[in-house]
């Protein structure tokens, strides 16, 4: 496992046998959002489609990189769109949500909620957080936008990553 940054605390380089860690204290401001989309009917499914959000989406949450997106995974659950994403900040996310295309969308999602199509949302400012990853596991979530390094069995270092989080948010500005 390769380091995309020096880390002093970074073991060998199989870890316990390719378990690896994101180091989640990069981002001492870490924001967490969950962003669902239910189509409770197929004319929902159609008159979200068709309103163009799903294929403008991609584009404009690329584009966010520069505003401090760091992921979004997609998830899928039975007639409903789960978006799962990573912010640097909640002050990130909530500036960029109060843009276009984001403001549209939230608009058209207002207007169209009832019985057809409904929407939700779920957003958390990180206090402590740890991101292990078992042998054989690709990257996905923190793993793909921060450092990571690998461990060691046994080493119980749970509760160490979690207060090294919670040291660095403690700076935060």
């Amino acid at each position: 496992m390769t380091t995309a940054k020096s880390d002093p605390d970074a073991t060998t380089i199989n870890g316990y046998d390719g378990a690896y860690i994101a180091h989640l204290w990069e981002y001492p401001n870490l924001c967490v959002a969950i962003f669902g989309v239910q189509f409770l009917s197929e004319e929902g499914q159609r008159r979200y489609d068709a309103a163009g959000i799903p294929e403008e989406m991609g584009p404009a949450l690329e584009a966010a990189r520069a505003d401090g997106h760091l992921l979004t995974r997609r998830l899928l659950e039975p007639g409903s769109g789960v978006l799962l994403q990573y912010w640097r900040s909640y002050d990130d996310l909530d500036k960029w949500a109060r843009t276009l295309p984001h403001m549209r969308w939230w608009r058209w999602l207002l207007q169209n909620a009832g019985k057809d199509i409904s929407f939700y949302h779920e957003i958390y400012q990180v206090k402590t957080a740890e991101a292990i990853f078992e042998a054989g596991c690709q990257p996905v979530g923190p793993a793909v936008f921060a450092t990571t390094s690998s461990i060691k069995a046994g080493e119980g270092g749970s509760r160490a990553r979690q207060q090294r989080f919670a040291e660095h948010a403690n700076t935060r500005d």
